[in-house]
This record gives structure tokens, C-alpha cells and sequence, in this order.
């Protein structure tokens, strides 16, 4: 920012008659020019992303209603996506999700989040032209304000090589907004647990959980249809649903897979 200092000059009446007649401008016309002072150096300004990152919070994320009784998390979308690109960025040096504007919206409804919640739900691929890719959708209460649940969803024709690694990397990353201390180790003993004999429902079923994971009220899990994407859910969740889960006959466990002692 460039600032305009006024200096005022003591001196001789004629000189300051002559600097008036000379037209020097930015200092009040009727009033006196203020006394003179050494303004301390200006800031270096701050990088934008440097400022952004201080913002984010990182408190614990709880579980809430919305004014229409939907269970969500106490996180806003922009929230959540700010708090995604910080860790991606920590690791690979670029954000990886768009703002939620650029996001493809789906409306409300359940459609191919099988299983999920139902809610608004977006959409985001860093290259929507390329099939393979791995989406990660974010299904939010109605009037837009909280998160319900994240999904990562990986093609079932294309498990080779980098999809399923990016497929991992995104729902990786999803719940590490939520628990930041995660370590990929964790993730991926998580990982192998969410989908180990686990088989597909018909395309006509509404599949269930193969196992479902939770902590601090956010539920993790898996879920594998016929003609669907596999993916894995991050919800939050009540004890009633954890109840009718395991009623269902699904394998509810508090807390994640531990590694050796």
C-alpha cells in the first residue's frame, strides 16, 4: 500500500505563501496540515494462502441436527474443503478441490451414493473428461450449511495402476479432516478392513456396510453394488443408526484398526 505523507514546514512566511501559489496538494486546504511524523515501515503484505491457513480451524468436529432434523457434522462445505487442500497441499504442494461453486450438483436426493445420505449432493473431479478418475462427492444438508457425509467412489473397471491409488489418496484425505493426526499406515490397515470379504448386492438392493468403523461420531465404510462405483463413506452418525446398523446384521466397531504393539 503507498501512503501520502503531509508535511507541514515552519518557516518563513514567504516561502510558505509560495508553496500554497505553487499548488502542492494533500494536505488540507483550510485546516493545518498535520505535524510531520516518521511513520514506521509498512508490513510486508501476506501471502494470501499463508493468511487462509491461519484461519482454518482445526477443533474437533462434532455431530449435530440441522433446523430440518438432519444429523450432519458442525462444518461448513468451504470448511471442509479449506481444511482438505491444507493437508494436500502439506504433502503434494497444490490444493487438489475446486471451491465448491465449480463442483457438479446433482440436486437432492440419494442417486448413485448408495446407501448414503440423503441430502444436496456435489460432485468433484479434477478432470471430468476423464472417466477413470476417481470421484469425491460431498452430500450436504438442504439449505447448504453443514456437511452429511463424504463419498469416494472408484469405477470397478478400473482398479489398475493410478486410480486406486488416487481412489485412496481422496478418501484418505477426506478423513483426515476430521482426524488431521491420521497416518497413511492407519489408513491403509483401515482400508484393507472396511473391504476384506466383502461381497456385491444386486443392482435392485440397497447395499449395507460390509463393516463400519466409528469415532467421535463420524462413521467410516464400504459399500460394493453391482454397476456401481466402490466406495467408501465418511457420515455422521447417531447411535440410533449405529443401532439399526446392527440390526441389520453389519459389523459396527468403535474406534479404527490398530497396527502391531
Amino acid at each position: 500500500m503507498l501512503y501520502r505523507k503531509c508535511l507541514r514546514h515552519y518557516g518563513a512566511a514567504l516561502l510558505l505563501g509560495l508553496l500554497l501559489a505553487a499548488g502542492v496538494s494533500g494536505c488540507g486546504e483550510t485546516e493545518p496540515a498535520p505535524e510531520a511524523t516518521e511513520l514506521p515501515p509498512a508490513e510486508e503484505a501476506e501471502e494470501p494462502q499463508a493468511s487462509a491457513e491461519r484461519e482454518i480451524s482445526w477443533e474437533p468436529v462434532t455431530v449435530t441436527t440441522s433446523g430440518r432434523g438432519e444429523v450432519c457434522f458442525d462444518l461448513r462445505p468451504e470448511h471442509f474443503i479449506r481444511r482438505y487442500n491444507q493437508l494436500y497441499r502439506q504433502d503434494w504442494g497444490e490444493d487438489l478441490l475446486q471451491p465448491l461453486d465449480q463442483w457438479m450438483d446433482y440436486g437432492v436426493g440419494f442417486l448413485s451414493r448408495s446407501g448414503g445420505a440423503e441430502g444436496h449432493q456435489y460432485v468433484s473431479q479434477v478432470d471430468e473428461s476423464n472417466y477413470a478418475e476417481p470421484f469425491l462427492s460431498l452430500c450436504v444438508t438442504q439449505d447448504g450449511a453443514r456437511v452429511m457425509e463424504t463419498v469416494t467412489g472408484l469405477s470397478q473397471k478400473n482398479y489398475d495402476g493410478g486410480p486406486i491409488e488416487f481412489f485412496q489418496a481422496k478418501a484418505f484425505y477426506s478423513l483426515r479432516v476430521f482426524f488431521p493426526a491420521m497416518e497413511r499406515a492407519d489408513f491403509d490397515r483401515l482400508y484393507e478392513a472396511l473391504f476384506a470379504g466383502g461381497s456385491y448386492a444386486e443392482t435392485y438392493e440397497t447395499p449395507l456396510p460390509n463393516r463400519v468403523f466409528y469415532r467421535d461420531g463420524v462413521a467410516c465404510y464400504a459399500t460394493l453394488q453391482i454397476g456401481e462405483c466402490d466406495q467408501i463413506h465418511v457420515m455422521a452418525v447417531t447411535q440410533a443408526q449405529l443401532d439399526q446398523w446392527r440390526a441389520a446384521g453389519v459389523e459396527v466397531t468403535e474406534g479404527f484398526p490398530a497396527g502391531e504393539p
